[in-house]
């Protein structure tokens, strides 16, 4: 009954998959659950269409990596021009002039809306708050950092259960489905039942990044990267990026580590277990005790830098007095709320010897640290600390210890322009093809502001779902 709809056209698959054992017609397919996901179905349904969105993972594994984000949105301060054209340039120059301005600006015009959209289908938030460095605020989901995200999904997921929209689990998405015009023009997935065509007027993927594929980050990424942890679910493995691509779309920033947002974590928790307000204050000291970064310039510096170090594993140092400033309180007070051990000693030798490094290297570091500083600066040392500098001089010291690098989500993907057209790499759009979310590539570059993701979310996500509708 599927096929008779589809008014006779000459299907051309673009795998080499048998047709499907059975068939189903929608108006749009989406693919994934993740905020972009939700967020395009909510709105193509609103807009008149019949959605259903596919997701490989169970049902209690739903929002991929949104339900595990922080439930950050990055928003300017306010609609005034002003604060929407800071917005902008704060976040190009945080991606060093390399990302999409299009796609940018589109962030800085309809964040602010989006959240109000988010807040007309039942999501929760906390007063804002402004962004260190950032003129914007954060406008973080009810009732708190990580705790937020996953009653958001649970809520958007409701939403679309009152609006008829159906989710087929455990239904892995595997190929594109073109018909003889070189449009879009449907899904081939498998569920436990086989092959299964899910045909459509139009696709919307927004399956998420490729941080869980290791062959994809060993291949365009560096030939470490494979081993780095992933913060978010394991099975973000680029799926929809892949079917895209061999669908003729145009892949951007997918190489080099310019395409990864990476922390210094614990093992113990990937997800929350980032001290990422005190690495600028610490120091940081690898399996033999040597400094290796710029502190100052941040965690996902501090992340990136520890891939190359010894076993990819470090320590953030701090003493007593640096305890007391509020960064460094705050990640002590997050790692016991959460319960992992922060590690503490009266004296710096044995504070070596329980992070596993030689005690007199480590001795001596610090040592010539403390010389170095003046004036809130360490100069004079390799590498030099141009920021931030403090003694570590005052028993007890503390380390947040071990730390190893985890990929908090991947900055490459799919071209798509201000509509959400998934773009080929002479700039055409592929006929029927949207894409949203993590899936989507070129808006950050090296690294980004907390909450930019999550923003471009919703706002792709909102476009994507109106045009596919």
């Amino acid at each position: 009954a599927g096929m008779i709809t589809l008014g006779g056209f000459n299907l051309a698959e673009s795998a080499q998959l048998p047709k499907g054992v059975r068939t189903e017609k929608h108006d749009v397919v989406v693919i994934g659950t993740g905020l972009a996901g939700l967020a395009t179905a909510i709105e193509a349904s609103d807009s008149g269409a019949k959605v259903i969105i596919l997701e490989k993972a169970g049902g209690d594994k739903s929002g991929g990596n949104s339900r595990l984000s922080a439930g950050i949105i990055a928003t300017p301060s306010d609609n005034t021009k002003q604060a929407k054209d800071g917005y902008y340039e704060d976040f190009m120059k945080k991606s060093m002039g390399k990302a999409d301005p299009e796609l940018t600006r589109l962030l800085s015009e309809q964040a602010l809306d989006g959240v109000d959209w988010l807040k007309a289908q039942g999501m929760e938030f906390m007063p804002p708050i402004s962004v260190p460095g950032l003129r914007g605020k954060w406008v973080l989901t009810a009732p708190g950092i990580f705790k937020g995200m996953p009653k958001a999904i649970e809520r958007l997921l409701e939403v679309l259960a009152k609006r008829g929209v159906k989710i087929a689990y455990e239904t892995k998405a595997k190929d594109l489905i073109i018909d003889s015009r070189g449009r879009v023009v449907g899904v081939k997935a498998v569920n436990k039942d086989g092959i299964k065509d899910y045909m459509a007027e139009a696709v919307v993927i927004a399956s998420g990044g490729y941080s869980g594929n290791k062959e994809m980050l060993e291949l365009w990424v560096d030939h470490d990267a494979d081993e780095m942890m992933v913060r978010g679910v394991p099975w973000s493995t680029g799926d929809g990026i892949k079917m895209a691509h061999k669908a003729g779309a145009i892949l951007v920033n997918m190489g080099g580590m310019t395409s990864l947002h990476v922390a210094g974590v614990s093992p113990k928790n990937t997800a929350a277990g980032n001290p990422f307000i005190a690495v600028p204050f610490c120091i940081s000291l690898n399996k033999d005790g040597k400094r290796f970064i710029d502190e100052s310039k941040g965690y996902v510096a501090l992340g990136k830098a520890t891939m190359k170090q010894p076993g990819q594993k470090v320590a953030l140092v701090f003493d007593e007095e640096l305890k007391k400033t509020p960064g460094v309180s705050a990640s002590f007070k997050l790692f016991q709320g959460i319960g992992i051990e922060v590690i503490e000693a009266d004296t710096i030798e044995d504070l070596a010897s329980k992070i596993g490094a030689p005690p007199a290297v480590v001795k001596l570091t610090i040592d010539e640290f403390n010389n170095a500083v003046k004036d809130g600066k360490a100069l004079g040392i390799t590498p030099p600390k141009e920021a931030t500098a403090y003694k570590i001089m005052s028993p007890k010291f503390y380390a947040f210890y071990p730390l190893v690098p985890g990929i908090t989500l991947t900055f490459g993907g799919v071209k798509v322009n201000t509509n959400a057209q998934v773009l080929e790499p002479d700039g055409r759009a592929i006929p029927g093809l949207y894409a949203a979310g993590e899936s989507v590539g070129g808006i950050f570059y090296d690294d980004y502001w907390g909450g930019g993701s999550l923003a471009r979310c919703v706002v792709l996500g909102r476009i994507a779902g109106k045009n596919a509708a």
